[in-house]
């Protein structure tokens, strides 16, 4: 089972309208973003579908023709859609209507209200499918998906200019937690992380606890989220059983494998976000440029030793190479292509000509590859991951990453590269030298000093003492709900499902990263989301992990290695995807007064 929006969608439109009907599909900006995010456009012109429109702009009427809707549940596109067929008479006294009959799709849960508003409506004799796809968010990869509620969703979390905003993107988030969820078809209790107040702060209304972070700092993210998620798990729920006219199968759900929605905040884990990981996935997306997030551009050289601009999209779908490299660590990549490219000049009487018995570097490779007409296809797949890798490499090595990375990591595990323990001293020592070197760059001296100063020096709030707290928020109905339910004001029994729980907790232990390995290079980062899942996850069902204030790289990997590790579904999502310098760049917009 994989968190994919393509069948939905697709499902959806083809079987919306009759049998080779031809249609229209009709859809709000967001929800084109949605669509365009998982599938291309012309794979929905293959199901009799003759034209894609904005719901915002004027429109070709159609009206012989249904219209298949894609909406996001709100009042502002329902009223548009209703506005296509509530039209007066024309001269002619027949309805000015756009489209013959409308299919409502919503991506995502619709109110009560609103489906009493469209069953009310003038144009109700119009509408022919209402239903609700929950595909309202974004499956980047087949364990990740994003929710970005907003363009800056983490100064909208945590900025104190941005009080009013932190409700609206909570409640938008938890939505597409919804829609995921709905999507992998599970009935998930859900628990959060919750760290002690501080000391200095006193909140203004006693309801912070509840989630309620209207007019106030809102310290608990975690908390106010997982609140958010529970209520809108419970109303979803509640209106499956209204529609279905029958109660839940109580015995079956006991017999089914459990699953759950472990709810964090950025707060979690400070550190994972700043560390350099030297994963391929990470380093690429560290220190290369990619457009939208996943596009990589390069030039190409071709058999006539003309160079080509190759435009590749680095995705798991679309790129083989990068789905199965793309957690490695950079140098094994590096290795692993020559070492493929070998196999494949062992395999083919052509490429052994063009090499010449000669063992290659990864240039030799590249030119090899560029003068084989017959391996176009080859050449495309290993020159883009050939020049990905021999790019960061260079930068590694001509740059002082090396040294960063080898500090970094002394500093927060407090072991030199052979495991021995590193003295304070000796590392204050060492970031002092490195703060007054001013052929660093400005933002990596603030990198590591930042990490010192809440890594290291703050530790303390890091600790596990920090991570023993990660109670449930579930439903009334359940014995094991006690924990959160009286963290949200409601008194209950404690059973004994709840000390299990707690012993888990105490587990949890702060660990990012280790010493180098028999090979003589550092491992890679360990977040410290993969100590957590792998203690509060329990055993059997789906585990859905929630980061608000963003995912990293590394985090994404630990679920991929956790998931075969423990043999269980496990996911991953978050507002947006962090690197070192994009969270840099988040913290110091925190100050800001933008507009919103």
């Amino acid at each position: 089972m994989a968190i994919c929006g393509f069948v939905g969608i697709v499902d959806a439109i083809s079987t919306a309208a009759e049998p080779g009907r031809w249609r229209v599909v009709v859809a709000d900006r967001p929800s084109l973003s949605i669509i365009s995010s998982v599938l291309k456009m012309h794979t929905i012109m293959e199901h009799s579908v003759v034209a894609i429109q904005l719901i915002t702009r004027s429109r070709q009427p159609y009206p012989d023709m249904d219209a298949v809707y894609v909406l996001l549940p709100t009042a502002e596109s329902v009223s548009r859609a209703l506005g296509d067929f509530e039209g007066g008479p024309s001269a002619a006294g027949t309805p000015l209507r756009k489209y013959a009959r409308a299919h409502l799709l919503f991506t995502g849960a619709l109110p009560e209200s609103l489906l009493a508003h469209l069953r009310s409506s003038t144009a109700a004799q119009y509408i022919r499918t209402i239903a609700q796809i929950f595909v309202e968010y974004n499956p980047i990869e087949s364990r990740v998906f994003l929710t970005t509620p907003s363009e800056q969703p983490f100064y909208a979390l945590y900025s104190p200019h941005a009080l009013h905003m932190v409700a609206n993107e909570l409640n938008a988030a938890a939505d597409r937690v919804l829609s995921t969820v709905a999507s992998l078809g599970i009935r998930p209790y859900v628990r959060y992380y919750r760290p002690p107040l501080s000391a200095a702060y006193v909140p203004s209304r006693p309801s912070v606890a509840a989630g309620d972070c209207t007019g106030t700092a809102c310290p608990r993210i975690a908390e106010a989220m997982a609140a958010r998620i529970q209520r809108k798990l419970d109303e979803h729920f509640a209106q499956q059983q209204g529609d279905r006219g029958q109660h839940r199968d109580r015995a079956a759900a006991a017999d089914a494998a459990p699953s759950v929605i472990i709810v964090l905040d950025r707060s979690v884990d400070m550190c994972a976000p700043l560390l350099h990981d030297f994963s391929y996935q990470a380093i690429v997306h560290d220190l290369l440029d990619l457009e939208s997030g996943r596009k990589y551009i390069y030039e190409a050289e071709g058999a006539d030793g003309q160079t080509r601009r190759v435009e590749a999209e680095l995705t798991e779908d679309t790129d083989e190479l990068w789905k199965k490299f793309r957690h490695w660590h950079i140098a094994d990549v590096s290795q692993a292509l020559a070492d493929e490219f070998e196999q494949l000049v062992s395999k083919s009487e052509e490429i052994q000509i063009a090499c010449k018995g000669h063992k290659m570097g990864v240039r030799q490779m590249k030119a090899a590859l560029s003068g084989l007409p017959d391996f176009r296809r080859l050449q495309d797949a290993y020159s883009l991951h050939i020049d990905l890798a021999s790019k960061c490499l260079g930068i590694i090595k001509q740059g002082i990453l090396t040294t960063l990375s080898d500090f970094e990591q002394d500093l927060i595990s407090g072991k030199d590269s052979l495991g021995e323990d590193v003295g304070r001293e000796a590392l204050e020592m060492r970031l002092i030298s490195l703060l007054d070197d001013h052929t660093l760059d400005a933002s990596d001296r603030i990198r590591i000093l930042f990490i010192y100063l809440v890594c290291v020096n703050g530790g303390a709030a890091l600790d596990r003492r920090r991570l023993e707290e990660v109670p449930q928020c579930m439903s009334t109905n359940d014995k094991r709900a006690a924990v959160g339910l009286r963290r949200l004001g409601i008194q209950t029994d404690k059973g004994d499902e709840d000390e299990e729980l707690s012993e888990s907790a105490e587990r949890y232990t702060w660990s990012a990263v280790a010493p180098t390995d028999s090979s003589g290079r550092r491992p890679l980062v360990v977040p410290a989301v993969k100590q957590i899942v792998n203690a509060a996850s329990g055993k059997g069902g789906v585990v859905i992990v929630y980061i608000a204030g963003g995912v990293t790289f590394s985090e994404m990997r630990a679920v991929y290695e956790l998931a075969d590790q423990l043999n269980r579904e496990i996911y991953i999502g978050s507002t947006h995807v962090i690197t070192p310098r994009g969270f840099l760049d988040d913290l110091k917009s925190l100050h800001l007064e933008m507009l919103t």
